[in-house]
């Protein structure tokens, strides 16, 4: 069997790398987009909003050009990741609690994937809905969750879109967390809510760099 040089094999691994690069742009989310947790209890319903987040959404390179008439066919995947004490309910003691109760130190952040979905019916250049499905992962567990994701573009070109996702904290190993003593105990069910908002600037960025 005949050998390859190492720097030949060096150098068909950086082409790898440089064609995948180009089969997939990535589109940064703008800085007002949003992550929040509804849940309830037994003395009143809660809310814990995320102060930050990192989120992208990667496009197929070839299909960004699209984007104008056609978004759904040029998203590839969405990944949200939001660290855990990045989530404030506006009392400090329950902000404890639910660190405690999902893990913060030993898993720092949540994580939500989508990596496959459909167009339902009915989509236009400015308006869609996507049955995506993906995974979503807390306290270090990771569930497949399924979706539905509505997209608008504005006026200005800028595309926003919004989806809920409902859980059940025992899913994930989580006990659902107390406060004030004992006294507040709250609901196994919340739901995940998050508004993404790409700017028209960073989707007109990412159709100049498309091949």
């Amino acid at each position: 069997m005949k050998k390859i040089p190492l720097a030949a094999l060096a150098l068909l691994a950086t082409i790898g790398n440089v064609a995948t690069a180009q089969q997939t742009a990535r589109v940064p989310v703008g800085a007002e987009s949003r992550l929040w947790i509804d849940g309830t209890s037994n003395l009143h319903d809660w809310s814990c909003k995320a102060q930050t987040l990192d989120a992208a959404i990667e496009l197929d390179a070839g299909a960004v050009v699209q984007l104008a008439a056609a978004p759904p066919k040029a998203l590839k995947r969405v990944d949200v990741k939001v660290p855990v004490k990045a989530l404030k309910c506006g009392h400090d003691a329950m902000d404890n609690n639910l660190y405690k109760a999902l893990g913060a130190d030993a898993t720092p952040q949540i994580e939500y994937i989508m990596a496959t979905f459909e167009a339902a019916p009915g989509a236009t250049k400015d308006t869609f809905t996507l049955h995506a499905t993906g995974t979503l992962q807390v306290a270090g567990k990771t569930n497949s969750v399924a979706l539905d994701v509505t997209a608008v573009r504005l006026a200005d070109g800028t595309v926003k879109a919004t989806g809920v996702v409902p859980i059940r904290m025992t899913d994930y190993g989580i006990k659902p967390p107390t406060a004030i003593f004992g006294r507040l105990k709250t609901g196994d069910e919340v739901k995940v809510n998050f508004e993404l908002v790409v700017g028209a600037r960073a989707i007109a960025a990412a159709v100049n760099q498309a091949p």
